[in-house]
């Protein structure tokens, strides 16, 4: 038996089974434990699987009425209902001083003629122009009044508020983030060393992530050479072709 039928795992001689998937031979038992790897792993993607459907559920189901972005809706409607209270109530304030006024007005005006005609009675010293005036003042007051009742001397100035566009005032749009490529991960052979886990600083491509972008910082823009080139402390395993399709994924930050 030849050496690349050796059993991938215990490395004795016996490899009769072959798995297509990850190009390895194996003796029948530690096959069956190989399989054994790929059905916990299968059961593991069922699991995620469950928790996203469950996830996708509570997502669906009802559940916008109570979201952050439909509460902060409802405290900008709350907010906004608030202003628009507190400037009618300004708006009322300022009709009835203006019309406290001129009631005042009116009222003293009035004053002034009853005075002055109890006095033409009394004394008889008066004349038709006399009369005539009097009776044209009658009138006059008439006149206020009616105004005043009906409001026609005020008016509401409504042209700042006409001038609201309620459709842009406040509107839902999706914010433009730009999302990671998630690089598929393949089916590892198994192997008695173990693979050491990223740290969160460190990128897929092995890079450093910058702290304010979250992108590969491991290489910068060189102006002479007119293009990126690695850092001396580079630990990204990118080749610069890959850099150059996946530009977006480089730190530009200053």
């Amino acid at each position: 038996m030849t050496k690349s039928n050796q059993c991938s795992t215990c490395q004795k001689p016996m490899g009769i089974m072959y798995c297509t998937g990850c190009n390895s031979y194996f003796c029948s038992k530690d096959f069956r434990g190989h399989r054994e790897v790929l059905f916990t792993k299968m059961e593991e993607l069922v699991e995620e699987r469950n928790e996203l459907q469950e996830k996708i559920n509570k997502t669906t189901q009802g559940n916008s009425l109570c979201n952050p972005l439909t509460e902060e809706i409802n405290a900008w409607e709350k907010i906004t209902v608030e202003k628009v209270r507190q400037t009618a109530e300004h708006a009322r304030q300022q009709a009835n001083q203006l019309i406290n006024s001129k009631s005042m007005k009116i009222t003293n005006k009035f004053r002034g003629f009853s005075d002055e005609l109890a006095d033409l009675k009394e004394t008889e010293d008066y004349v038709e122009h006399d009369l005539t005036r009097l009776k044209q003042k009658i009138n006059q007051f008439n006149i206020e009044l009616a105004q005043l009742s009906q409001g026609t001397r005020l008016q509401l100035n409504r042209k700042e508020s006409e001038r609201i566009n309620w459709n842009h005032i406040l509107y839902v749009r999706e914010k433009p983030v730009e999302v990671e490529r998630q690089q598929t991960p393949a089916i590892i052979k198994e192997s008695p060393q173990a693979t050491k886990p990223l740290s969160q600083s460190e990128l897929r491509c092995g890079g450093r992530a910058c702290s304010q972008c979250g992108k590969c910082s491991d290489w910068y823009y060189d102006y002479n050479k007119k293009g990126y080139v690695r850092r001396d402390d580079c630990t990204c395993v990118r080749c610069l072709g890959d850099i150059y399709a996946a530009f977006r994924h480089i730190c530009r930050c200053k």
